[in-house]
Parts: C-alpha cells; structure tokens; sequence
C-alpha cells in the first residue's frame, strides 16, 4: 500500500486513475482547485475510508507549495505524485490568428502547471518514490487548429526527459505517460468510439508504473488508442 497524492483528480482521467489506485489498495489524496468537485468525486466514490481530498491550485510557486502542505497534512510520506492537469482540448482556429497573450495563456495551461507541481512535490516524494505526468499524444501530430496544442505538449514531454536527466541522481522515478488517444472517461462516455483508450485503462498503467517503475525505464511511457485485437498501445521511448 502506498500514499499517493492524484493532482487533476477531478477530471475525467484523473478520477480513472483515483478510482483504479483505491482498487489497487493505495491510500489516495485527490486535489483540484474546486471544493465541489471534489466534493462529488467523494460521494460518487461513496466516500472509500483510504481517500480524502484537498482543494488547491497550480497558479503559482506559493500556491502550489500550499498544496504541497495541505497534501502532507493528510497523507504523508508521500511515497508517489500524479500530475493529471492540461488545457481543455479545442479548435482554437489558426495559431497566427491568436494573440501572444492568447497563446502564451494555452501554453502555460499546459506546460506551466506541469513545471510549477514539479517544483513542489519532486523534493517531497520518499526515497524511492515514483513522480508520473500525464500528457497528450498531440506532442506527436498535428489537430486541425490545434497548434497550440500540439506546441504545449511537444514542449512538456522535453521537459520531463530533461527534468529526468538533471534528477537522475536522486532516489526517486520519474515518468510522462503520454496517452495518445481521445479518452472515453464520465464526460464522454455516451457517446465513446469503441477505439478510445478509457480512463480505467490510463488508471491501470499508472497503476502497473508506481507498482514497478524499474520495469517502465524510459522516462516517456504511451499509451494509445486500441487496435484491431481490442487492446490499447502501449509504448515506451522518444
């Protein structure tokens, strides 16, 4: 059994992979900035005796070390750390049609929150603790008036192998898993293409991670849509 602090636990990956580590046996904090949210994850949950839940924010250095704190307060040591936090995905129109500012606010959605979470709670895993980033497959390809998308998530899979390489020397695994697929997850599930990964799936490869990170040793894990044998792609590298 392991503490595991969920950041993102409100959104449709986040609560597959809150709802898989419970399953798991984990001790699991969920966080988001929202109180009911989290509030609704709970009860829908039916308020599991191993899952509490803590309200908090990404925006900056200080809020997200309030986070850090709160967190500590109610699972400690923290012995994994789940960043599940990116921009909604949109048609935005053409990149050149937006302002710096436009952009440079979808970026930061994407990239910013992921470097600010890691700054907090890298140094506050246990030795041997495992970190996991969740990331998007449009690091890869190109959505039609997606640019920004595609820009965010290219950027945040170099931060992470770069991260990884200037904390090599620390006790601790960290890993992006990429998930390359739309995700059949609460928000989505009437009407899911049969070939989405589901947030059930991502759960579970989370799961497998924090459980054996020494068998996932590339920093960069994806997980893809399925295939014609029904299951999803999983992939390690780049």
């Amino acid at each position: 059994m392991s503490n595991i602090l969920v950041i993102g636990a409100t959104g449709d990956v986040g609560r597959g992979i809150v709802e898989i580590l419970l399953e798991h046996g984990h001790r699991v904090v969920g966080a988001a900035r929202k109180a009911g949210r989290l509030e609704a994850l709970a009860n829908a949950l039916g308020h599991p005796p191993r899952f509490a839940t803590v309200a908090g924010s990404l925006a900056s250095d200080a809020e997200a070390e309030a986070l850090r704190e709160a967190a500590q307060r109610l699972i400690a040591p923290l012995d994994a750390v789940v960043v599940s936090v990116n921009a909604p995905r949109q048609s935005m129109g053409p990149i050149l049609d937006k302002t710096t500012e436009e952009v440079a606010s979808l970026v930061r959605q994407d990239l910013i929150s992921h470097f600010t979470a890691a700054r907090a709670f890298l140094p506050a895993l246990t030795s041997g603790g495992t970190y996991v980033g969740i990331g998007g497959g449009t690091a890869d390809f190109l959505l039609p008036d997606g640019v920004y998308m595609s820009l965010g998530q290219a950027a945040l899979r170099m931060m992470y192998r770069g991260i990884a390489r200037e904390t090599s020397d620390r006790p601790i695994h960290l890993r992006e898993l990429i998930v390359a697929s739309v995700v059949n997850g609460a928000s989505t599930r009437d009407a899911a293409d049969p070939l989405w990964v589901t947030d059930r799936e991502i759960g579970e490869q989370v799961a497998a991670i924090v459980a054996d990170p020494g068998a996932f040793p590339e920093t960069i894990q994806r997980i893809s849509r399925r295939d014609a044998s029904g299951k999803p792609l999983l992939s390690a590298g780049n």
